[in-house]
């Protein structure tokens, strides 16, 4: 069994749960795609349980979508929380650049809370080494696949984590090692909230390892996978199907209860 399905059935049998501060446009399909995989989610954001409900959980995911001044303290309570516990955090600063507020709230957060993985796109990642970008909201700014590397590279050294940086090729980099993660659809795009599912997968994922055997570079990468394969599948059935973007998202989360195997397509990045 590969590594990337290994970690798949650790988290089916061990049903995690996973502490999800989510995006307001994506917490119902985070929510469900959780469940379809085989965690169990809970999204508390009030500051104060956020931190005892982390501390409790097998993983937390701390999306910084739709930031307001509440839901920034319910963050930085849940990751401190989880932290303090021992509890794998995920971080997924949405829309880092998007304002001068924006990034400055994300920069404070990241350097307090310290997350074990980020997952960002090109963009995010620019915004977050302080390097200069254009903001493309929460689609991946164009770059080749060699800048990219570098670039989730440098986030991975100067936050201390493992960077996992999305887009038609997905980065995982820990600063030392890069993978390439390869595949997907780009139907993706169809449907809002599906790098926001990711996050909150990678967060399964680590919560289904075993603490003493917790790898957040393979988790990542596994996830990042895995969310490819379901994408492959679900858009491959929505053509099937004559269907469109709301059949392709309701298959996403068929996808994800479904796959036990799958094409895994990661590599490492030697460019």
């Amino acid at each position: 069994m590969r590594q990337g399905e290994l970690l798949l059935k650790q988290m089916r049998e061990n049903h995690p749960r996973v502490h999800c501060i989510a995006n307001l446009a994506a917490g119902p399909d985070v929510a469900n795609i959780l469940l379809a995989a085989g965690a169990r989610p809970i999204l508390a954001q009030a500051k104060e349980e956020a931190g005892e409900i982390a501390a409790a959980c097998a993983a937390a995911v701390l999306n910084f979508g739709t930031p307001d001044e509440e839901k920034l303290k319910g963050i930085l309570a849940a990751g401190l929380g989880a932290k303090a516990a021992g509890v794998p955090v995920t971080a997924d600063p949405v829309g880092a650049g998007a304002s001068s507020w924006r990034k400055e709230q994300t920069l404070r957060l990241l350097d307090s809370i310290r997350p074990d993985v980020i997952h960002c796109n090109f963009s995010e990642a620019l915004a977050l080494l302080g390097e200069t970008g254009e903001f493309h909201g929460v689609d991946s700014a164009g770059a080749g696949l060699r800048e990219r590397a570098a670039c989730a590279r440098r986030a991975a050294v100067k936050y201390g984590c493992v960077v996992l940086l999305s887009g038609e090729e997905d980065v995982v980099s820990d600063g030392l090692r890069e993978r390439v993660v390869r595949g997907g659809t780009p139907a993706m795009g169809l449907v809002t909230g599906t790098g926001c599912m990711l996050s909150a997968l990678t967060g399964a994922f680590l919560g289904g390892q075993k603490p003493e055997e917790r790898d957040y570079f393979e988790a990542a990468a596994a996830a990042a996978s895995f969310w490819k394969a379901c994408g492959e599948l679900a858009w491959e059935e929505t053509k099937q199907a004559g269907g469109g973007a709301g059949t392709f998202r309701v298959r996403l989360f068929d996808a994800a209860g479904s796959i036990e195997e799958w094409r895994e397509n990661i590599e490492d990045f030697t460019g």
